[in-house]
């Protein structure tokens, strides 16, 4: 396995941990379909909504290059098609996740009988809505007050349960 893919297994493993932690279902798919590479969902209505078994639909992305880190955001390139995917109307909100792991690949991840721990986080950005690019690519930024953490997660469903933007 290539680094590149392990770091891709292990933003897959970070998203499942903060989605069981909230009680949340994951889904897989096989292809990456329209910048999609897994799924979020809940059974019922969250937080007082009223739309039944909200679904939020995330591309991941991992990095351990420190040049992507600012001081108030993660900054990260996008091709103009995968911009174009991830900003359109959707009826399932398309979330950007980025998984920051530290330099060195022997601090990724540490394990002991007391823990398994990722190193850093992930961050997220909604791109509903962002304008049109003429550009091949174009730079967005994901703050970083958007932790991809279960309380983050769990307001973000509720959000979706309510109808209400991301």
């Amino acid at each position: 396995m290539t680094r590149e893919q392990q770091k891709e297994e292990i933003s897959k493993a970070y998203v499942h941990a903060v989605a069981a932690r909230c009680g949340f279902a994951v889904g897989q798919w096989s292809q990456d379909q329209g910048c999609v590479d897994v799924s979020i969902g809940a059974s019922g209505a969250l937080g007082g909504g009223t739309l039944e078994d909200p679904r939020i639909d995330l591309q991941l992305k991992c990095t351990s290059d420190a040049g992507h880190v600012r001081e108030d955001h993660i900054a990260w390139q996008l091709s103009r098609s995968h911009y174009d995917k991830l900003r359109a109307r959707s009826s399932v909100p398309k979330l950007l996740v980025v998984l920051v792991l530290p330099e060195r690949e022997a601090e990724w991840m540490r394990h002991s009988v007391e823990a398994l721990i990722i190193k850093r986080c992930a961050y997220w950005l909604s791109m509903s809505g962002m304008p049109a690019v003429s550009s091949e690519s174009r730079v967005v930024q994901l703050p970083r007050t958007n932790l991809f953490s279960p309380e983050q997660l769990n307001a973000m469903m509720e959000r979706v349960s309510r109808g209400e933007p991301l």
